[in-house]
């Protein structure tokens, strides 16, 4: 574990330790923090360097202990005295599920409902629930008693480096609001309607927390999706979910070595990668007509990542002294939003066959037309895979260490130039070809076994509820 991990799990604990008895309807407010976004860049960096920031080593938190503390605090919730309703709809959390259309229109609108920011009637012939109408319902509960309460509890705690520090009390200030608007919504929503299951794109979001832990409550089903690659702690953990749903191999088992149960994974896959498998893509010649692409040319694509510059910069550049190769460049989202696109801009106007692609055409019209993929921790890697295209993985910089696709072995690589001459080969010499193939096999038999997706939900829905979900299941 990290220098940075061992102080965050140690902090996180505290944390929460503190504020325990600060509860609305019986559920811990400190469960509802997105608790990293907390930490100042400053603490991070202090975090990264200093292993006993926070304590000494043996205080540290055994890395199978992690998932097991916050099991404890999860259980702690009074449960209702009655059973989950039998034959219950189930909610889908509209925010963060990342479910294409087609998804939408596999569940049955008799027994799914969409939880949704907006106040549209349907979603895909689905009725949705708008949150701001659970919001603006009468049963509102004040948060200044715990503002008032969590200062109480702050004030004893001025010497500690962090939760005496006044940037930090203000954000906990500024969430406690948000904590008991959206504990008041979900219980409005639990009391309107009958719910034996709730499907959550990730528990990054105070929403989808408090869906999590009333189903807790309430007794019902609560699933967690894997909503990217696996690429740190934070995003992933703690489980509040009564199961987390996972690509593959590689993502239980990560998440039994922290500590979570094996019945409490399941290998489903993500139902907005099931399109992979059937959906067609533009025309070639629209493809090749829409980037002034040669079609009998290999072309590349490189999928960047934010604060990466230096790797990028550098495959970019190898890959342009091999004038038969057209580079396809697919910015991060935040480096589009940031405007970070200068160095692959540059190489636009230093390349003719090179084009940078923001939002011109989607990664799955573009994925079927290229011969080979690049990126570092990105999740296209694997979803080049799925079309069967080689992936060539850059490791990324930095005191954490990333080992999704380390399984690719000798397709990882350290310096660009390595990287570039690997790809030529494949490119060119058959038996380098057979080995990135054998590669890419191996890698999805191992961490996407799973095609259909949103099947394997439904049938897992049925499994745990008696409920047939399926739109079709009556036909």
């Amino acid at each position: 574990m990290s220098a940075y991990l061992a102080n965050y799990w140690v902090l996180y604990r505290q944390f929460v330790m503190f504020f325990d008895k600060l509860r609305y309807k019986d559920i811990p407010l400190a469960l509802l923090s997105n608790f990293y976004q907390y930490i100042s860049p400053e603490l991070r960096e202090s975090m990264e360097t200093d292993a006993e920031l926070f304590g000494p080593a043996e205080q540290h938190i055994a890395e199978e202990q992690i998932q097991a503390f916050f099991d404890i605090k999860k259980q702690s919730i009074k449960k209702a005295a009655d059973e989950a309703p039998a034959l219950g709809k189930v909610i889908l959390h509209f925010d963060h599920l990342r479910f294409i259309d087609e998804n939408y229109y596999q569940f049955d609108p008799a027994t799914t409902a969409v939880l949704a920011r907006w106040s549209l009637p349907h979603h895909c012939d689905l009725p949705v629930i708008s949150k701001l109408d659970l919001a603006a319902s009468d049963k509102k509960g004040d948060p200044q008693p715990y503002i008032e309460k969590a200062s109480s509890i702050l004030s004893a705690l001025e010497a500690h480096t962090v939760f005496g520090d006044e940037a930090f009390q203000n954000r906990l200030f500024k969430d406690i609001p948000l904590f008991i608007e959206a504990i008041d919504a979900v219980d409005a929503l639990f009391e309107t309607e009958k719910i034996s299951a709730v499907v959550v794109g990730t528990t990054e979001d105070i929403y989808s927390r408090v869906l999590a832990l009333t189903c807790e409550k309430k007794k019902a089903v609560s699933i967690c999706l894997q909503h990217g690659a696996l690429m740190g702690d934070e995003a992933f953990l703690p489980v509040f979910t009564s199961y987390q749903a996972v690509f593959g191999a590689y993502e239980a088992e990560w998440y039994k070595q922290k500590g979570c149960r094996p019945e409490q994974i399941i290998i489903t896959g993500h139902p907005r990668f099931d399109q992979i498998f059937h959906r067609k893509p533009i025309e070639s010649d629209t493809f090749h007509r829409k980037l002034s692409f040669h079609p009998s040319k290999q072309t590349i694509l490189i999928a960047t990542q934010p604060f990466s510059d230096d790797f990028y910069s550098g495959v970019i550049n190898e890959l342009m002294n091999h004038q038969h190769l057209q580079l396809v460049i697919k910015p991060h989202p935040w480096e589009i939003g940031k405007n970070k696109l200068s160095v692959y801009q540059a190489a636009m106007k230093k390349h003719k066959a090179c084009k940078v692609i923001k939002k011109e055409m989607g990664l799955y019209d573009i994925l079927p037309y290229v011969d080979a993929a690049i990126t570092q921790t990105s999740t296209v890697g694997l979803e080049a895979m799925l079309f069967q295209k080689p992936a060539f993985i850059g490791r990324s910089n930095g005191s954490r260490s990333y080992p999704y696709y380390e399984s690719l072995g000798e397709f990882i690589f350290e310096q660009p130039e390595n990287l570039v001459e690997t790809l030529v080969e494949v490119l060119e010499k058959p038996d380098m070809h057979k080995k990135a193939e054998q590669a890419r096999l191996q890698f999805v038999a191992a961490n996407y076994p799973v095609e259909q997706s949103a099947d394997a939900l439904l049938t897992f829905l049925k499994e745990k509820t008696g409920v047939d979900y399926r739109r079709d299941h009556l036909a």
